[in-house]
């Protein structure tokens, strides 16, 4: 239905408001429609396809919008920059923090934080501050660590269409005096808020980094799954330990570079059938992608044959573990027999 919505403001004087003469207007169909500008008047004629207003004290203005369906469209809201767009931001306001813990003025921290509705869990306290007092308070004893901060990964996500974002990550401090410093990995979350053109804190959480696993520790483990597999003699179960895809296995007994988990498989059916049991006699562990990945290397003994005769092979071997979505799986596997010592 085709709606047309009329407005009309009548300028008026305090002495108009009871004595201006009626305002005649027609609607589209040429009927008259008698308004007064002492009175905000609304009137729906039959059929929707008028609306009439008087408004006192506004200069008369006329307005007809023409909406199909009847409904009028809700204005989009303003679009907010991008993630990518905000992370300078973040960043320039994170130096700013970091500028004024270089100034030992506690006060000079606290201001950057919000007055209002601030939460506040800092790494070395146990208390959740919401007040800008206590915030100085904790910054009195944190600026004398002499403290500098360095992001070393970050991301950003955008709220209130560029108002507010909150910026997370990693950051490691310097802290102490000297040549006594030492450095301390931890965990960020800000979430920065603009007052009046200010950017302030108004969420502050900060956490010392969880120590890794000892990895030597975890490559033994998975050496004693992939040891545990080869006892059950199921070359399936074997080759499913090794990594689906940029696999390099450089098997003791093939002259192949094997590079699929079929061919994996495979060589595992004739491997098992020797009963084969390893024992590490001497390793080490570099570890790669903080702590996704390492490597495993060293020498190991296998036992083989039948219980009755068995065989020990002294051997090298490299394994090259990753984990994937919380499964650690070999992408790299060489193995060869430990040459004999040289004579003279």
């Amino acid at each position: 239905m085709l709606r047309q919505i009329l407005l009309v403001a009548i300028v008026a004087t305090a002495s108009a408001f009871s004595t201006a003469p009626a305002t005649m207007l027609r609607s589209s169909a040429g009927r008259p429609v008698s308004m007064r500008p002492a009175h905000t008047s609304v009137k729906m004629m039959e059929g929707g396809d008028l609306f009439v207003a008087a408004l006192p004290g506004l200069a008369a203005l006329g307005v007809s919008l023409q909406n199909q369906g009847g409904a009028a469209t809700a204005a989009a809201p303003m679009a907010g920059p991008s993630p990518e767009e905000m992370l300078p931001v973040a960043r320039e306001n994170f130096n700013k923090w970091n500028g004024a813990l270089q100034t030992k003025d506690p006060k000079a921290v606290a201001n950057l934080y919000s007055t209002s509705g601030l939460s506040f869990l800092p790494t070395v306290s146990p208390q959740h501050i919401k007040k800008i007092d206590n915030t100085e308070q904790y910054f009195v004893d944190f600026v004398k660590k002499n403290p500098f901060g360095t992001i070393t990964d970050d991301s950003v996500t955008v709220f209130d269409g560029g108002n507010s974002y909150l910026h997370s990550g990693m950051y490691t401090f310097e802290l102490g005096e000297g040549d006594a410093r030492a450095p301390v990995a931890a965990r960020f979350s800000y979430v920065w808020r603009k007052f009046g053109g200010d950017w302030k804190i108004t969420h502050h959480h900060s956490s010392v980094r969880p120590a890794q696993p000892d990895m030597l520790d975890l490559a033994r483990t998975n050496f004693n799954k992939w040891n545990d597999a080869l006892q059950t003699k199921d070359p399936k179960k074997v080759a499913a330990l090794y990594s689906a895809s940029d696999l390099s296995f450089l098997p003791t007994v093939s002259p192949q570079h094997i590079k699929g988990i079929d061919s994996t498989e495979q060589y595992f059916i004739d491997f098992v059938k020797k009963n084969p049991f390893g024992t590490i006699t001497d390793d080490s562990v570099t570890v790669f992608d903080d702590g996704n990945a390492y490597l495993h290397s060293g020498m190991y003994t296998f036992e083989l044959g039948e219980p009755s005769d068995r065989t020990p092979v002294e051997a090298r071997f490299s394994y090259v573990w990753r984990n994937f979505d919380g499964e650690w799986k070999i992408t790299h596997h060489h193995s060869s027999v430990r040459p004999a010592p040289a004579t003279a």
